[in-house]
């Protein structure tokens, strides 16, 4: 018999001991709450959650080859200044001005300097210069690559891979981010779907009736000393404090959260990333949406489980993702095989029909089929037959023109520079054109900002000519819905960013290969390849071991054109 959940032999005490009861609180007791409520946890430095002693890190040998890569590739044989904070920002002087910075290295990132500090003004550590320029305050990293800090920092991006990191995919709703790696105690507490927090919640709620049970039997003693009826038992919990509400066969159950309600994935789209945060404590940082994306840093085992430590140094359970990987699409280089204009077969179809049109025929014959994503040389020419528009191909065939994406760059900029790079977006064919001056020298397609007509759910790519503000190698993107039915999204360090205007970019996108369609929220989506390739090409420069940089007067980035 039970008269509410949870009811345990703790409450028997208060029960038959209901006067005199300590107010302290009990050992274990959460820590003190912010003003807003939340639990207050200092924060740790990026990439630094709390191991198991077991796991703490090594040395790792492949960072002594990095090192040596990176000397032999600057023929540098002084040090290297490795950054153990979160990031460290890069100015032109050894002094602290933020409307001067240049750029920055993240966690783990490093960079050649020179022997010693030039000044401590402001920073104790000492300025090191840049070999590449600038400098940086010693205060956030150091030259020592045998410190502890340097074997806690995250691991420096792969520009050599498809994509600068391994990327996962959420599948579940209400999965876990933890700030450190859980007991086992913890996992079952805050991932009741684990078989093994199933038992250990069958046990004790056996526990607890058991518990009960012997509480009617002691509550009858409190009472008359005779076999109690339910109201006297109510009266007495309610006397000692106990019971607060009527036990009429209503549920005191707490409402479930979200994640674990039945109809969960009909009112994602009423989930915000404030309240995947709500339930966030000292263990415990937030909760994810299926189809939110991490970064992996590191992969170990604990615990019986495989875990990701992210590149925020947050710890996943690794069995509720899946590693994805981004397409190998990419775009041509100009100038040899291919010139303009070109075009590719887009779209859900594998493949596009070729045909060949003899002079005054209506009926066109086909000839052989072009598969999705293949860069077709154009000849210029095209015809319609039947109503329908073919366009040449450099062997003489013809594809109708609704199969393609074909490139119809503009005119380039007024006061552009001799040589200058730019680059030119289309929206109406969704395809991408990089330019020296007024030589084309890359052609690929694009996903741009999705169109619609009810104000609140167009997400259109606008026009117009800026310069590139700001770049990163990779930043995190995430927001909520911005119109009703809209869900919200979190993609943890999005490859090669490129800030244009407002929060505008050109980036690459792992998440999706339908390149060739509009599909973003109105940033310009790259596969990696062609991400990685526009990222370099692109200005401002961005230095060995830089993370990100930003555009000034001397240092302009490169005009971006965006047009129907």
């Amino acid at each position: 018999m039970r008269f509410r959940t949870g009811f345990s032999v703790a409450l028997l005490a208060a029960l038959t001991a209901a006067a005199a009861c300590d107010r302290s609180p009990p050992p274990g007791a959460q820590p003190a709450a912010s003003a807003s409520g939340r639990s207050v946890r200092p924060q740790g430095p990026a990439g630094d959650p709390t191991l198991p002693e077991e796991l703490e890190p090594k040395a790792e040998p492949e960072a002594k080859g990095e090192e040596d890569a990176g000397a032999k590739e600057l023929d540098w044989k002084g040090p290297w200044f490795v950054v153990t904070s979160v990031a460290a920002a890069v100015y032109p002087n050894p002094e602290f001005d933020k409307d001067k910075k240049l750029g920055y290295v993240r966690n783990g990132g490093r960079v050649p300097v020179q022997e010693k500090p030039v000044s401590t003004k402001s920073c104790s550590g000492g300025w090191y210069q840049i070999v590449t320029g600038g400098y940086v305050c010693g205060n956030l990293g150091t030259t020592d690559l045998e410190h502890p800090q340097v074997k806690f920092a995250l691991k420096a991006p792969d520009l050599d891979a498809v994509l600068p990191y391994q990327y996962a995919r959420n599948a579940k709703n209400g999965t876990p981010l933890y700030r450190s790696v859980p007991s086992r105690e913890q996992m079952y507490k805050y991932e009741p779907y684990l078989p093994g927090a199933k038992k250990a919640k069958e046990k004790e709620e056996q526990e607890s009736d058991d518990d009960d049970d012997k509480t009617v039997r002691r509550a009858s003693v409190v009472t008359d000393g005779g076999a109690p009826d339910r109201p006297q038992i109510d009266r007495a919990l309610a006397d000692a404090g106990i019971l607060t509400q009527p036990t009429d066969g209503g549920s005191d159950e707490p409402e479930k959260p979200w994640w674990q309600q039945e109809n969960a994935k009909d009112k994602l789209h009423e989930v915000t990333l404030e309240q995947l945060e709500a339930e966030g404590d000292d263990i415990l940082a937030k909760r994810m949406v299926a189809g939110f994306y991490i970064a992996v840093d590191k992969t170990f085992s604990w615990n019986g489980r495989t875990w990701y430590k992210s590149t925020k140094g947050l710890v996943a359970p690794a069995d509720r993702f899946w590693i994805t990987a981004g397409s190998k699409f990419q775009g041509v280089e100009l100038g040899g095989d291919f010139k303009l204009p070109i075009a590719w077969v887009y779209g859900g179809r594998k493949t596009a029909p070729t045909y060949e049109i003899e002079e005054g025929s209506s009926s066109p014959k086909p000839a052989k089929a072009i598969e999705a994503f293949t860069a077709i040389q154009l000849t210029g020419k095209s015809q319609e037959v039947g109503g329908t528009r073919y366009l040449e191909t450099k062997d003489d065939t013809w594809i109708k023109a609704i199969h393609v994406r074909e490139t119809h760059p503009g005119p380039p900029p007024k006061d552009l520079k001799p040589n200058e790079r730019w680059i030119d977006v289309n929206l109406s064919e969704q395809t991408l054109v990089a330019f020296e001056g007024g030589r084309p020298v890359y052609a690929t397609m694009v996903s741009t900002g999705k169109h619609s007509s009810i104000k609140d759910k167009d997400h259109s790519t606008p026009t117009g000519a800026w310069r590139i503000r700001e770049k990163h190698v990779t930043t995190t993107m995430d927001g909520n819905g911005t119109a009703a039915g809209d869900l919200p999204y979190s993609i943890e360090d999005v490859p090669y960013v490129m800030y244009f205007h407002r929060s505008y970019a050109v980036h690459g996108a792992f998440w999706h290969r339908n390149f060739g369609v509009q599909m973003s929220h109105g940033c310009v989506n790259l596969a990696p390849l062609d991400a990685k390739h526009l990222f370099f090409f692109a200005d401002p420069p961005m230095p060995k071991g830089w993370h990100g940089a930003w555009s000034s007067g001397d240092r302009p980035g490169s005009l971006v054109v965006i047009h129907d």
